[in-house]
């Protein structure tokens, strides 16, 4: 069994270098509602049989872009929410609240609507859900259009259900990464 996994197009979209705790959000929120920048994608000349894509737009895009049958849209595989760690009307660097935010996310700190082992459990129910429809439908390569950083959480699920195939710690927007299991 092959499995994909592509990071969604680069994103569209400008951000200011200093922001408060709401204007991040409100570039958040414009984030996940631009469009991409479409490029080609090597899919390995790999027939895949199936192709799943996070709820976002832009790996919707993504996918419509490299698979061209009916895509699987699932919201267990968008991106992880990044929350402020704390509000703040004084502006700070958009790399203090992108930082911190996942710091906070990887501690499981109050400030974050989803925390680490919310991520997990989509990732397992997500592999779960995978797994179940590839052994009942007899698919045997499927592609997974999802978002950077739920991309770390995925490959460890795959991984420790014996999948084989590079860990990606920051992944390139609009490459295929190939997981195999015998």
């Amino acid at each position: 069994m092959k499995i994909g996994i592509i990071r969604h197009f680069k994103v569209n979209c400008h951000k200011n270098l200093f922001m408060t705790s709401k204007e991040f959000k409100k570039w958040e929120d414009n984030y996940n509602k631009s469009d991409v920048i479409e490029e080609d994608v090597e899919l390995m000349g790999i027939k895949w049989d199936k192709c799943y894509s996070s709820t976002l737009i832009r790996a919707i895009i993504t996918a419509q872009h490299v698979y061209k049958k009916d895509i699987i849209k699932n919201d267990l595989i968008r991106e992880t929410i990044i929350d402020p760690i704390f509000k703040s009307d004084f502006k700070l660097p958009y790399w203090f609240w992108a930082v911190s935010g996942r710091l906070a996310w990887y501690f499981n700190h109050k400030s974050q609507e989803e925390i680490k082992i919310i991520t997990r459990e989509k990732a397992e129910k997500f592999v779960d859900l995978l797994l179940d429809e590839a052994k009942t439908e007899g698919t045997e390569n499927i592609l997974i259009v999802t978002h950077g950083f739920f991309m770390y959480s995925l490959q460890k699920e795959l991984k420790k259900r014996g999948f084989i195939g590079k860990f990606i710690y920051s992944p390139k927007n609009g490459v295929l990464y190939l997981h195999k299991k015998e």
